[in-house]
Formats: C-alpha cells, structure tokens, sequence
C-alpha cells in the first residue's frame, strides 16, 4: 500500500509541474498560423493579448525578423537576449546570449519564446507554424 501511495503523490506532482509550465494547456489549442513567407512576407501577429509561444520549422527557414514580448529575455532579431557579462547575471537576465542574424533553422526543429511578432523568408516547400499563447 505504501508503494501506491508513493505512486499516486509521484503521479500527481507531474501532474502539477506540467500545469505549471504551460498552465493546462495544450500547444496548438489557442490557435495556430501556417506561413510559407510569401514572396512580400507579412509578419505573423497573434490574436490581441496572446504570443507567438512555438515556432515549427517545416522546412529550412531564416527568420528576417523575430520581435521578443521582452528582448532581454527571449532570442530575437532586435537584441540579444541574456547578454550580460559573465558573473552579472540577474533574476531576469543570463550571460552569453546574441541576437539571431542570419540564422538558418533546420526543418523539423521547434523552438520556444514569447514573441509579438515573426517574419520569415519566402520558402515555397514548408515554411513554419507558428503556435499562439498567453
């Protein structure tokens, strides 16, 4: 009995640490965008008061311009997020990052922030998704 106990607790802080990191809910439920960066490209914006959380790259892609919810903490085009000196590092902010310039993501990749915006490069094969958050 012990051990279902010590299963049941187990079970139920995985629960909870998952409610924590995406409070319950599931990538792609608040909505998503499809966007193969036309020959013009329109930035993708979310719906009012959400983010860009996810971005799925289809195919092979560079972000022309990627706008943070808060440019030092998320990778962004603007500014280069967690770049503080080594040993300066805040509650807030790390050390060692640099703005993405030029940076060619691989298909298949997702990454993760809090952006306001993204624009991509024209990419007829797959272009990415883009997931909406709050």
């Amino acid at each position: 009995m012990l051990t279902l106990a010590g299963d049941h607790l187990k079970n139920q802080k995985n629960k909870n640490m998952a409610a924590n990191i995406d409070h319950g809910v599931i990538l792609g439920a608040l909505g998503s965008v499809h966007t193969d960066g036309p020959a013009t490209p329109a930035p993708v914006v979310p719906p009012t008061g959400m983010v860009i959380v996810a971005i799925q790259f289809i195919s092979k892609s560079t972000p022309s311009q990627l706008v943070a919810e808060n440019p030092d903490k998320f990778c962004n085009t603007a500014h280069a997020a967690n770049s503080l000196s080594a040993g300066s590092e805040t509650v807030d902010e790390g050390s060692g990052g640099i703005a993405i310039s030029n940076c060619e993501f691989p298909a298949g990749i997702t990454i993760y922030g809090r952006w306001t915006s993204a624009t991509f490069a024209a990419d007829s094969t797959g272009g990415v998704i883009c997931y909406f958050g709050y």
